[in-house]
């Protein structure tokens, strides 16, 4: 099946809440960077070089998973279709995720401080608050095939397992 975004929805389409929530993100780390250079918290783990390397893996991590995600987009936008397969099979918005769950994670452990473990807890609230309007968009351009897809994918972690019980 076929669905067709309308002209009003095409750079929605294209760029949804993302560039938005980057810059609410960057705006927040640097206050974040700011309240940790005055506040001076303590590192996380003491030994450095293995919490860094850890960090350098999630991103590296981030980064696949959002060529993965653009890669696999790139023919949804040509034919206005919804897509549902590559990492878009397992959750709903990978580019985000790729982002808030790998890449600010990756950085905040390659940085080793409590406070930027916090600007993590606070993105994830903020992205999933700001993902709700790009998913009335999907579910008004695409009705019940995007609520059946919402229904069987995470939003920006994979559902292991369906909650709903049928009788």
């Amino acid at each position: 099946m076929n669905f067709k975004i309308s002209g009003r929805n095409k750079l929605k389409k294209l760029f949804g809440i993302g560039p938005a929530g980057a810059t609410i993100s960057l705006l927040l780390l640097a206050v974040f960077v700011w309240a940790d250079s005055m506040i001076g918290l303590p590192i996380v783990v003491g030994y450095a070089g293995l919490i860094k390397i850890i960090g350098i893996v999630l991103i590296i991590c981030g980064f696949l998973l959002h060529f993965w995600s653009f890669s696999t987009l790139r023919s949804w936008w040509a034919d206005d279709k919804l897509c549902t397969r590559g990492p878009f099979k397992h959750f709903r918005h990978p580019m985000y995720t790729a982002w808030i769950t790998f890449i600010c994670p990756g950085v905040a452990l390659y940085l080793n401080s409590w406070l930027y473990l916090f600007w993590i807890l606070l993105l994830h609230l903020l992205w999933h608050k700001l993902v709700k309007k790009e998913e009335i968009i999907m579910t008004n351009e695409f009705g019940d095939a995007y609520k059946n897809y919402a229904r069987r994918t995470g939003r920006f972690f994979p559902k292991l397992w369906n909650c709903s019980i049928n009788g």
